[in-house]
């Protein structure tokens, strides 16, 4: 069945991930890490929003691979993105306690977006490039804010993906071996029209 990008809808999903070390110089037995992902694309222009998912991965040890079930944790969608869809995914170790850490980061990240003007960025509408360059603005914050908690940035990355190529939103391509001395993660963008329904989903953070 052929995929028409003006139409149909895509997700973006985080199959795997390996926790080569922990962020301190003494190995602990399990380490705690957890990814935010930030996303903004082209369909929303009137009601500018980010679409935000995060997901803690309690007890991971050292050198060990976490693989997930079905098709991957969401980072996006599934939605057709419109013109692009821009992506920040920041993976974090976690040094206190992590009942209710998705609430508390998505309340970071409105406060942080607010204070950006990022709603004004997001409606002028001024393209991929300026779109990115903000995303990861508001990434950064994030981060510092996250790290003021004690927590420690093991990795971050981002891209942008665009409807009109060749391969649209790079569809049915899986980028492996992302990461640096800490972490390696898979991505991988899918014709997919609903959730998997193995994770958690994805939320509109209206800013």
């Amino acid at each position: 069945m052929s995929f028409d990008p003006m139409k149909d809808k895509i997700a973006i999903t985080l199959p795997d991930f390996t926790l080569k070390k922990n962020s301190d110089s003494i190995f602990g037995k399990y380490n705690e890490p957890y990814i935010v992902s930030l996303a903004v694309d082209d369909s929303g222009i009137s009601t500018p929003k980010i679409m935000f998912n995060c997901m803690p991965f309690p007890k991971v040890k050292p050198g060990n691979s976490v693989n997930m079930l079905g098709d991957g944790h969401l980072i996006y969608g599934p939605k057709n993105p419109g013109q692009y869809v821009a992506l920040s995914i920041l993976v974090m170790e976690s040094d206190s306690d992590m009942r209710d850490l998705g609430s508390k980061i998505e309340k970071i990240v409105n406060h942080k977006a607010v204070s950006l003007g990022m709603a004004a960025v997001i409606a002028a509408n001024p393209g991929s490039a300026a779109i990115m360059g903000i995303l990861k603005e508001l990434t950064q914050l994030v981060a510092g804010t996250l790290k003021e908690n004690k927590d420690d940035e093991l990795f971050r990355t981002e891209g942008t993906f665009l409807r009109d190529h060749a391969a649209p939103y790079h569809i049915n391509r899986k980028y492996s071996n992302l990461g640096n001395d800490y972490i390696d993660m898979s991505l991988q963008i899918l014709p997919l029209s609903m959730p998997n329904g193995q994770g958690a989903t994805v939320k509109e953070i209206v800013v």
